[in-house]
């Protein structure tokens, strides 16, 4: 059996309902039921490429939206190895972001990415945003052109 590692956080009811919805979508995508850690350990090895991914400042704001701080406790054991890959990309954020990135952070960073790549923006409602927090979320649910490469520059 591969070894695990066991994580207790407490976190916002928005971080908490980013969960529940990561696990829909995974669920609905792969017709399985999914629990939190199945997607952790499924969405781990993305982590590395989220700096490169997305705007620094959208991946902060989606950070002071969907806090990982609160009070709603989630307990969950995911395995070493994805752990290892999303403290050491939780690291090289913080990095990117200029600021403290835990693995909380990290985590929802990569539930972020599985919103924006399912482009499940009627998440949004469902997670309990108010109107004027949904509308500057929605700003950040936006992949960087990280493959593209311009031919000609930008004319004025």
């Amino acid at each position: 059996m591969a070894a695990e590692k066991a994580y207790h956080i407490s976190v916002s009811d928005h971080y908490f309902r980013l969960t529940t919805e990561s696990i829909r979508l995974l669920s609905n995508k792969h017709r399985f039921y999914y629990s939190l850690p199945m997607v952790i350990n499924e969405r781990a090895n993305r982590t590395p490429d989220l700096a490169d991914s997305y705007d620094a400042e959208d991946m902060r704001n989606h950070l002071r939206i969907i806090s990982s701080e609160g009070k709603v406790k989630i307990d969950f054991t995911i395995l070493e190895t994805s752990a290892g890959t999303i403290e050491a990309a939780a690291v090289a954020l913080g990095e990117a972001l200029g600021q403290t990135v835990l693995l909380p952070d990290a985590v929802s960073l990569m539930l972020f990415d599985l919103v924006v790549e399912r482009n499940a923006t009627e998440v949004l409602t469902k997670l309990g945003l108010s109107a004027s927090e949904a509308e500057s979320y929605r700003v950040s649910l936006k992949k960087k052109d990280t493959n593209v490469i311009r031919l000609r520059p930008k004319r004025p």
